[in-house]
């Protein structure tokens, strides 16, 4: 299609494309031709009706009236559509995927240092969860703080201060000797920043990436079991190979012979090393994304704070960085929208003052914001559905992690770990397959009668079904073979919801909404074990089948997923 016929059209109230004259914003004191680069999209822009009805919910199809945002976000989603995927948008790529990969990295490092850890501190059986629930506390609390800080202070700051308190606390994870709660201490204060990686990462990616190439968000998962491998390797390296011998008691343990040998410091330095080694790659991750590449903030958060002009002047930077002709949208566009529009007002594009001291006014100016949530019938229905997707995800995982290996062992079913070559092979043979389910997630959303909406149905559907399988285990083949299907449809679930999720919510709020859902998953995560205790005491199935129900759960409510993002812009 021509540059001159799609600027001569239109979108309608359904979002169908018409042969009408250009609206308001679609002319200027430009000339044709620039303004056909200007307007020229092929993903449509859907202007719909705003209500809810049964037929829309299940088909995918509803959709709020654009609003005065809406329209401007439009432009500068097609000038992003004319860079194409250039070195700026794969330099995006690859940074938001290392946050991707420090996610699992951190947590299976640490859990497998974690016995080195306890047998050096002495920490006796009843405490030894205390490291896993300071984490994921620091992990919802991260989500929660950056999801709304990445709304507050820009992309740019949020997606460099994770990475940055990561990796300070997680050197200092190394500094302890024989206390176990400022390990724990700096453990969550580490998690914090790492809590913030995903959600921040895929909004980030979301809004730098063409409109056509928003499916490579669902492929950043592939970082995840990158980084569970890697972190397996390195544990392997260090700490299960400079430990203690593991028949050693702490050298603080009150049980102790006086003269008896015991586990020293300087005989257990593994863990340290593994920990340093994690910091230390967190902190290249941090040194990259500051110091190396120029990010440049998000040009639809700036036009949702009211500063116009900096999101194009932002275009052009990136343009230029991509070595693409230089965007031909200015500010005078988004004044014809102002004035051509009845719904345009002032109180979510106003410009923030950008001295520190107005942080805390801009701080609760977003919450002001967040009423486009709450108060928006589609979004707030969206906004539930995933919260129960998030929380029933979590809650599944967490079950499994928790309780999986108890239950096999009294089945009397091997998990294959006899040696510790055989308990990293395994890793390997479980987690790096998990890459398929994030390359299933590529292809899939883009199917025409899949699309993300489907996606997550089925892939949920599947990874409920592994966990009931897991009642018939009796091998150890069958174990590992199972337990990788599981990864691969949990990778492929959380490829999808991980994407999809800030798609469907507007520039404005999208961090907020991002942290708060990761936030109820993690929080779902750390109640799941409390609740399936009682089914290990009766010697029942029962964890795995509530393990299933969770995701299952998520699958029946992603159902009424009212959104079908495939083939529609996103704001």
């Amino acid at each position: 299609m021509s540059t001159k016929v799609e600027a001569n059209r239109t979108f309608g109230s359904e979002g169908v494309i018409t042969d009408n004259p250009p609206p308001a914003y679609a002319r200027g004191p430009v000339g044709q031709e620039e303004k056909a680069a200007i307007v020229q999209s092929d993903v449509p822009v859907i202007d719909g009706r705003g209500d809810l009805n049964f037929a829309d919910i299940l088909k995918g199809t509803a959709a709020n009236p654009l609003s005065t945002f809406e329209k401007k976000a439009a432009l500068i989603n097609a000038e992003i559509d004319q860079f194409g995927f250039g070195r700026y948008q794969f330099c995006i790529w690859m940074l938001c995927g290392f946050g991707y990969f420090l996610d699992l990295a951190w947590a299976q490092g640490v859990g497998l240092a974690s016995s080195a850890i306890y047998q050096e501190m002495g920490v006796p059986p009843g405490q030894q969860g205390i490291i896993f629930s300071c984490a994921n506390a620091g992990l919802a609390l991260g989500a929660l703080g950056f999801g709304l800080l990445v709304d507050i202070i820009g992309r740019k700051w949020a997606f460099n201060l994770t990475c940055l308190i990561c990796s300070v606390f997680g050197l200092l994870l190394a500094a302890p000797k024989y206390n176990y709660g400022a390990i724990c201490g700096i453990y969550f204060l580490a998690s914090i920043g790492l809590g913030g990686n995903i959600p921040i990462d895929a909004t980030i990616a979301l809004e730098f990436l063409p409109q056509r190439r928003r499916y490579l968000v669902a492929l950043l998962s592939l970082w995840q079991p990158v980084g569970v491998v890697f972190a397996s390797g390195i544990a392997y390296a260090t700490a299960a190979k400079y430990r203690c011998a593991t028949d050693l008691l702490s050298c603080h343990d009150p049980t102790l012979a006086p003269g008896a040998a015991c586990c020293t410091v300087s005989s257990n330095m593994g863990w340290r090393y593994n920990s340093i080694v994690l910091g230390g790659v967190t902190l290249v991750i941090f040194f990259v994304r500051y110091f190396i590449f120029p990010f440049h903030e998000s040009p639809k958060f700036l036009l949702a704070r009211g500063r116009e002009a900096e999101a194009i002047e932002n275009l052009h930077k990136i343009a230029k960085f991509n070595r693409a002709p230089p965007p031909t949208l200015t500010v005078q566009h988004f004044a014809e929208i102002d004035q051509a529009s009845s719904t345009y007002s002032t109180e979510t594009t106003a410009a923030p003052n950008a001295k520190a001291a107005n942080v805390v006014k801009r701080f609760f100016r977003n919450f002001k914001s967040l009423k486009g949530l709450f108060l928006n019938k589609l979004q707030l229905f969206i906004f539930c559905l995933l919260a129960v997707a998030y929380m029933g995800d979590y809650w599944s995982f967490n079950l499994a992690g928790a309780f999986l290996p108890l239950i096999l062992l009294r089945n009397n079913v091997s998990n294959g770990q006899t040696t510790v070559t055989d308990t990293y092979r395994e890793y390997v043979y479980i987690y790096l397959p998990g890459i398929i389910g994030a390359v299933i997630a590529l292809f899939s959303i883009q199917l025409p009668l899949v699309g993300r909406k489907w996606s997550l149905v089925f892939s949920a559907i599947c990874q409920g079904l592994a966990m009931a399988m897991y009642t018939q285990v009796k091998t150890t083949a069958g174990y590992v073979g199972l337990n990788a299907f599981e990864y691969i449809m949990q990778t492929y679930f959380n490829a999808v919801l991980y994407a999809s999720a800030p798609e469907l919510f507007d520039t404005a709020y999208r961090g907020s909404a991002s942290g708060m859902l990761s936030c109820l998953g993690r929080l779902a995560g750390i109640v799941a074990p409390f609740a399936g205790q009682k089914y290990l005491a009766s010697g029942s199935g029962g964890i795995l089948w509530l393990g299933a129900g969770g995701i299952w759960v998520a699958a029946l409510m992603m159902v009424f997923l009212p959104v079908e993002m495939r083939d529609r812009q996103m704001f």
